[in-house]
């Protein structure tokens, strides 16, 4: 089994699990035939790991290095650990686990403190001198560290995601297909670090010893003593890097997730159940101890497995509270399926990129995905679950609506940043606007740089982009309480402000979605809008708020003078596709007024609109200002792919 897991509160964790998979029967979704394409393996990034250098000629007649590396006894009775072999303690990373005093849970662990070797595999550049390590099993740690060497990271400025690494029972991060995970996920931008938990130290059970009722009973205090020490070590792992001068650098403590097989799956659960609590979820055969936990999670399972059944699997998934999915590789067993190692990843990935780097168009991606093209059978048992994403698109003024009417912000909000359109009045009361590509810096707000831009005329042939020039007047950021109400807070050429914010509502509001539908498609014209082919005439743009049969439309563009000009429009709807209405200028109260009068905004007539749509993503928007014509073919404009539809 895989397991992946986001987000607790100190770092964002997500977890990933892979373990058995599903029936037949398994549940589409909505859009089932969402079919995505393979990852390339490995990603585009070289990989180096960390100082796991061993002196192998101390392994016995009889014996191997994955003996030392997974901590299996020796017959005698006597310990092996990896820490036997190292030939460089001192520049190996390691931590010591302190098991607490609770005997019924850590039995005769409790109290003592077990050493826990750890490997960090990374993202590294193009030109790495290292040389790899080879192991005694003929597999390689690329470009490993000697010595105290630091880690040579792909760009020393960039600060990584963190995954967390937990392998299946006996097993470690260099044995076996293991240290082949490690390397495909670093190879895709991740710092991955991962400890040789050495299970056979705490207890050495059977593979087929942990589905017979007895053998476990007999063992069980050994067995929970080693489960609950499992997700210590992994925590413990997180302290050291971030406390770590040559890791700490380099990694974001806002973004970690973790990876884990078979029993590693059942460790990121015990981690997302007990972090920030004072006891340890319970044990137990009912899955209860997953009640309440909210942290992201995708579990890829084989229909085949004996070993943890999807059954079982199901049922804990299913008392997640947070975002999960359980994906199925049909006839798979309990082991890494070679013909299913692209659909595993890519499900991976996709879901990591979502939830640990935050991504929105993976987010979009694993929200509709329902299977990986080739490979292996993989089909969906519990679909992908979690709240949509707020999308603040639309047409904003002040609150209460209608209190400063005559100026407005236009918000186009695609993945996790808004392009703000500010349409307001410069210190003379003459029409001025402002932009604002705006990141979100976390939760419901987002902040960005405001610039006045000035260029061609509205009516110059042709248009030249070359010629328009942003220049920057301060800083503008948006804080949202709920879907239709928020602040823009804003410092322009040394003048702050806060207003409260609202919708617009001038009819049936739009339901709008990142990534949800082929804007083409779209019914719904609600968008920012530009010169086709997109790009070549920017500098000037068309916000349309689309509510019921009404459009609202205001132009941003620029006077004969150069200046910025902004016009407005409502456009009812004429015929089908089509919806005309009459172009205002307006003058007002300058933009930091108090109090903001609505009763001084004179509007204008200067012309008029129409709109007519080929499509979602293909209209002509022809005008009339000042008793000059014009027609232009315009399309959304799409700063985040694949974009916002709005229906």
């Amino acid at each position: 089994m895989l397991t992946l897991f986001a987000k607790y509160k100190r770092c964002s964790l997500v977890f990933l699990t892979a373990a058995a998979v599903i029936t037949a029967s398994s549940a589409p979704r909505a859009d089932s035939t969402f079919e995505v394409p393979p990852l390339a393996l490995p990603g585009p990034f070289p990989v180096a790991c960390s100082n796991v250098v061993q002196d192998f000629n101390r392994i016995g007649t009889g014996e191997s290095a994955s003996d030392y590396w997974e901590g299996i006894p020796r017959s005698s009775g006597g310990s092996r650990y990896v820490t036997d072999l190292l030939a460089d303690p001192a520049n190996t990373l390691s931590v010591a686990v302190t098991a607490p005093s609770d005997s019924s849970l850590f039995g005769s662990f409790a109290g003592r403190t077990v050493p826990y070797v750890i490997v960090v595999c990374y993202p590294t550049t193009g030109t790495n001198p290292r040389p790899d390590y080879v192991l005694p099993e003929g597999k390689a740690v690329p470009h490993m560290q000697r010595g105290s060497e630091a880690p040579l990271l792909a760009d020393a400025t960039t600060r990584y995601p963190l995954l967390l690494f937990s392998h299946g029972y006996g097993g470690s991060p260099i044995s076996g297909d293991y240290i082949d995970v490690l390397l495909v996920l670093a190879s895709f931008g991740y710092v991955v670090a991962a400890p040789f938990h050495g299970d056979p130290r705490f207890s050495e059970l059977r593979v087929d010893g942990i589905i017979d009722y007895f053998y476990l009973l007999t063992h069980l205090q050994d067995f929970t003593a080693m489960q609950a020490l499992r997700p210590l070590s992994m925590s413990a792992t997180i302290d050291l890097l971030l406390a770590d001068p040559q890791w700490s650098a380099h990694l974001d403590a806002a973004r970690i997730g973790g990876f884990g097989a078979s029993q590693g799956g059942e460790t990121l659960l015990l981690m997302a159940g007990y972090f920030g609590q004072v006891l340890f979820p319970a044990f137990g055969r009912d899955q209860h101890g997953l009640d309440g936990v909210a942290l992201p999670f995708l579990a890829i399972s084989g229909t085949a497995d004996t070993t943890a059944p999807i059954a079982l699997t199901a049922q804990g998934i299913s008392r997640l509270s947070g975002p999960r999915e359980l994906v199925a590789l049909t006839g798979v067993d309990h082991h890494f399926d070679v013909a299913s190692t692209n659909d595993i990843f890519t499900w991976t990935l996709t879901f990591l990129d979502a939830h640990v780097r935050g991504d929105p168009a993976a987010l979009d991606r694993i929200r509709r995905m329902t299977n990986v093209a080739g490979g292996g059978d993989d089909r969906i048992v519990i679909p992908y679950t979690a709240p949509e994403p707020n999308n603040f698109g639309g047409l904003w003024w002040n609150a209460p609506a209608g209190s400063e009417s005559g100026w407005g912000i236009n918000f186009a909000h695609q993945g996790g940043v808004i392009f703000a359109s500010w349409f307001t009045y410069d210190l003379n009361g003459k029409g001025w606007w402002l932009v604002m590509t705006a990141p979100n810096i976390g939760g419901n707000t987002f902040t960005g740089i405001l610039y006045q831009v000035t260029g061609p005329a509205f009516d110059a042939v042709p248009f030249d982009p070359a010629q328009v020039i942003g220049i920057p007047v301060g800083t503008g950021t948006l804080t949202f309480s709920d879907t239709a109400n928020g602040t823009f807070a804003y410092t322009v050429n040394g003048i702050s402000q806060t207003k409260s914010i609202t919708r617009e509502v001038f009819g049936p509001l739009p339901h709008c979605t990142f990534g949800a539908l082929d804007p083409a498609l779209a019914t719904n014209y609600q968008d920012l809008w530009w010169n086709a082919p997109g790009g070549s005439e920017s500098g000037w743009g068309i916000n349309l708020a689309h509510e019921g049969d009404t459009i609202f439309a205001t132009w941003f563009t620029y006077n004969h003078d150069r200046t910025p000009m902004w016009l407005v429009a409502t456009a009812p709807r004429t015929t089908l596709g089509t919806y005309a209405g009459t172009l205002y200028r307006t003058t007002g109260p300058p933009f930091n007024a108090v109090p903001f009068n609505p009763g001084a905004v004179v509007g204008t007539p200067v012309g008029n609109a129409t709109f007519t749509f080929a499509n979602g993503n293909s209209a002509t928007f022809a005008y009339m200002v000042n008793g000059v014509s014009q027609v232009k073919t315009i399309t959304r404009e799409i700063f985040r792919a694949p974009g916002t539809v709005c229906q």
